[in-house]
């Protein structure tokens, strides 16, 4: 179901207790509520009987702005879900880590050290890390730093592709799905 949460537009898919919030990758690279990584995570989650919620970042605001929009549509969901995962891909994975304290776990797919204004943040609550091993955005060596030095608890996944995924859309899905149900 589309709904506007304060301006932001968003797609909510209401199935049970607990739900994921999905920060698509850079608004000004085309990320949007509808990319295809996070439309099939959201495809998976409903199969699991797990709520979930995409959203369109307002205006492009250098990350700072990003972080705002992802919060107002947590605060959405923490009035009607019980737990509540957050997922990031790409500049998603920056937003999700700044708003990961506030949540039960998060995923971050193809995290970034850093994006315009703000710096992937630690969270301590379980996370996992979803790296590309060809990755041509973020070097593989990155993604393995941001992980070695994230606290615990943690866990990663390798998969063989690039920073998109193509061919790797139903392995990704499920990857990030089974840490999710395992989470909440």
């Amino acid at each position: 179901m589309n709904i506007e949460i304060k301006s932001i537009r968003a797609t909510y898919n209401e199935i049970g207790d607990f739900c994921t919030l999905l920060c698509p990758p850079h608004p000004l690279m085309g990320g949007n509520r509808y990319d295809e990584r996070l439309r099939r995570i959201a495809e998976k989650l409903a199969q699991k009987g797990i709520s979930s919620l995409a959203f369109d970042y307002r205006e492009y605001r250098r990350g700072i702005g990003e972080v705002e929009d992802a919060l107002e549509c947590l605060e959405f969901l923490k009035g009607r879900h019980s737990k509540i995962a957050i997922v990031g891909y790409s500049f998603g994975s920056v937003v999700a880590s700044n708003l990961a304290d506030l949540c039960d776990l998060a995923v971050y797919i193809s995290p970034l050290p850093s994006i315009d204004s703000i710096d992937f943040r630690d969270s301590k609550n379980p996370k996992l890390f979803v790296i590309a091993r060809r990755d041509q955005f973020v070097p593989f060596s990155v993604s393995l730093e941001l992980y070695s030095r994230a606290s615990e608890p943690k866990d990663f996944v390798i998969l063989d592709t690039d920073h998109f995924y193509f061919g790797k859309f139903d392995v990704l899905s499920e990857k990030v799905c089974d840490f999710v149900v395992k989470g909440i």
